[in-house]
């Protein structure tokens, strides 16, 4: 190893404190930048976070690879835990965010952000160790706009500090991203306070969404949310090609994982990899494709019922006349109509199948007399198209704890508008 020290890894690091301090652990080895902490070896590793829509990676994540003085291998949690005092956190973190700033220069890096995760405990508590992040993105000569501080989510009970230190980053001019949002102590006040540019979502939801509907419709809108609060969404953690197109389904803006690119320590593997890419692409038009013919298969016999109540409504019958026909049918729930301000005008109309197994839980909210559903998206939907049939989102219904779609269609009733409804079973069942 040689007797470069960071001074001269670094030459516009400022002299101290932080050289006095790092300068003993950072040597050069074999043209790169590695550290000696206590009894480790330490090394950067780098993994790719690509967008699916340039077909590249656009940022790394620098990651810590260590091997004891045998030469194995040790796990980050056994390096991380050499020294678990507030001081040896602090500076083992700025240790490693040197290591990774060091190394990245020169091709993959230079049009990319560099992700660097930041210790709850350097978070909350950083600044008591004196000034660091600023002198050391100098050092390196890395603009602060390509870098993305990763900050992990921690049952922390100092949210003023949290949000300062974000401030304090984003005030630098980096990227503040919250890291394994979904997992532990997540919640979306932290959102709220810290508006971060990058949320990147657990592992354990995009593998849950992978396996359930319920989940997959959940990470859509929990995506969809982000998106609205300002936030770019990663997906974390994609191993296989099935939690890859569940993302992409949600919208997710960037992805990492097994999938695209193991952590590497050294020279970069190739990275462009468009074969993968386009049949990715393949798989998620030809699954989006199949599950809207489904959709509109199942659908279709449901609607052209609905179509003819609608019209029959029009024509003067009564609700229980124009909808018998579909409340007959396998799949509906209720069918009940409403003024053009929202209030529902009689009791719902059940089908026989839902009477019979009737659900107690939601009882309270069984009765549909004074209800009042102009705030609801199909009622709002059908009076800006009126005389058009129009088809919600899943939701779980009000009235009884299932998951449904609503049919709504504005009619003209001589001078007046009335709204027909009718819930659907969701998933949809093929009428019989």
């Amino acid at each position: 190893m040689s007797d470069d020290n960071v001074a001269e890894l670094l030459p516009r690091l400022p002299p101290a404190p932080i050289v006095a301090h790092l300068s003993p652990h950072l040597r050069r080895q074999d043209g790169y930048v590695e550290s000696q902490y206590r009894n480790f070896r330490v090394r950067s590793a780098y993994q790719p976070i690509y967008s699916f829509a340039h077909n590249r990676p656009v940022g790394f994540e620098g990651l810590a690879r260590a091997w004891n003085e045998r030469g194995e291998a040790v796990s980050p949690g056994t390096l991380l835990s050499a020294d678990r005092s507030s001081e040896g956190i602090v500076f083992l973190d700025r240790l490693l965010r040197a290591l990774h700033l060091a190394n990245f220069n020169g091709p993959p890096y230079d049009a990319a952000w560099l992700f660097l995760n930041v210790s709850p405990e350097v978070v909350i508590h950083g600044r008591a160790y004196g000034p660091f992040f600023r002198e050391a993105l100098k050092a390196a000569g890395v603009e602060p706009q390509r870098v993305v501080v990763e900050i992990t989510e921690a049952d922390s009970q100092d949210e003023n500090a949290l949000e300062d230190a974000t401030r304090y980053y984003r005030d630098l001019g980096c990227l503040v991203a919250i890291d394994d949002f979904g997992a532990g102590h997540s919640n979306f006040n932290r959102i709220w306070r810290l508006h971060p540019d990058i949320v990147k979502l657990d592992r354990a939801m995009i593998a849950r969404a992978a396996q359930d509907p319920a989940a997959r419709r959940g990470l859509i809108g929990i995506a969809g949310l982000l998106h609205e609060v300002g936030a770019l969404v990663l997906a974390e953690g994609v191993e296989t090609e099935e939690e890859a197109v569940v993302s992409l389904h949600a919208e997710v803006d960037l992805l990492q994982g097994y999938l695209f690119g193991r952590p590497y320590v050294g020279a970069a593997p190739p990275l462009l990899d468009p074969v993968r890419f386009d049949a990715l692409r393949a798989t998620l038009a030809r699954t989006t494709r199949n599950e809207e013919a489904e959709f509109q298969a199942l659908l279709r016999p449901h609607l052209e019922k609905f179509d003819r109540a609608a019209e029959c409504l029009a024509g003067g019958s009564t609700l229980a006349d124009a909808v018998a026909e579909l409340l007959a049918t396998r799949g509906v729930v209720r069918c009940y109509l409403l003024d053009a301000l929202g209030a529902q005008k009689c009791e719902n109309l059940t089908s026989p199948v839902t009477a019979r197994r009737h659900d107690l839980r939601h009882d309270p909210l069984g009765s549909g007399i004074g209800a009042n559903w102009m705030h609801r998206h199909y009622f709002r939907r059908a009076m800006s198209s009126i005389g058009r049939s129009q088809i919600s989102r899943p939701y779980l219904s009000l009235t009884d704890p299932q998951m449904c779609i609503t049919l709504s269609r504005a009619v003209a009733k001589g001078t007046d508008l009335e709204v027909l409804c009718c819930d659907l079973e969701y998933p949809l069942s093929r009428p019989s």
